[in-house]
């Protein structure tokens, strides 16, 4: 009890202190790398705190010279960390405007060049995601969760299509990666926190060059079946 106390202690006091530190520090680093790099330190100290090892396997399918749309299932709020713990390469996330309202963790959020989408307008999304693939087709590897929200089941849903017609129009490879383990830690719906072992596997990347938006639909069900 006094561990699961002490951990609900710490992580919010984590979460002020990196916010605020990021959100002054976002000011001037425009590019973001430095904010990230605090994101994750601050994701370090969380697991290494609730006790959970992020166990990584196929990193050799990972180029380093190459960008990539990164698109991964989601279980779990512990899905996020545990990716971002285990990429040996810069990322991005596309995420939704909304979590921007946030009181300093959206802050940090916003001032760290992550693509953000505003849902609720589609030819803004659409703008967006564009001005995004000429981003990835520079150095800037994104990281999409293309079910959209996590799974109630564990069962892996539906993807959006959003994250296609970034790769597409980008012309880069699609990295699929599955987590699992994460939906024992923290299921849907609960903010309790359970330690153990999260694993994030990556496969081997998916082609995109010479795929026509009518192929869409089959590139989706290669990576589903791939996650």
């Amino acid at each position: 009890m006094i561990l699961y106390q002490l951990r609900y202690l710490l992580v919010p006091l984590y979460t002020i202190f990196w916010s605020l530190l990021a959100c002054f520090v976002g000011v001037v680093d425009r590019r973001g790398d430095l904010v990230n790099w605090m994101g994750t330190t601050w994701l370090r100290w969380i697991y290494s705190t609730c006790q959970i090892r992020v166990k990584v396997a196929g990193l050799n399918h990972i180029d380093q010279t190459q960008t990539y749309v990164i698109m991964c299932n989601h279980q779990s709020l512990i899905d996020v960390g545990a990716l971002v713990l285990a990429l040996p390469i810069r990322w991005r996330f596309v995420a939704k405007r909304e979590l921007t309202w946030i009181p300093l963790f959206g802050w940090a959020l916003f001032l760290s060049n992550h693509i953000l989408i505003d849902r609720s307008n589609r030819p803004r999304a659409v703008e967006t995601l564009r001005k995004a693939a000429r981003r990835v087709s520079a150095d800037v590897n994104v990281i999409i969760f293309p079910e959209g929200t996590r799974s109630k089941t564990g069962e892996l849903q539906e993807f959006k299509s959003g994250g296609f017609h970034l790769a597409l129009e980008a012309g880069v490879p699609i990295l699929p990666v599955t987590v699992s383990g994460s939906r024992k830690i923290t299921p849907k719906g609960t903010l309790s926190v359970r330690s153990g072992v999260v694993k994030a596997q990556f496969g081997k990347p998916i082609a995109t060059h010479g795929v026509s938006l009518t192929g869409r639909d089959q590139l989706k069900r290669q990576v589903h079946d791939a996650i």
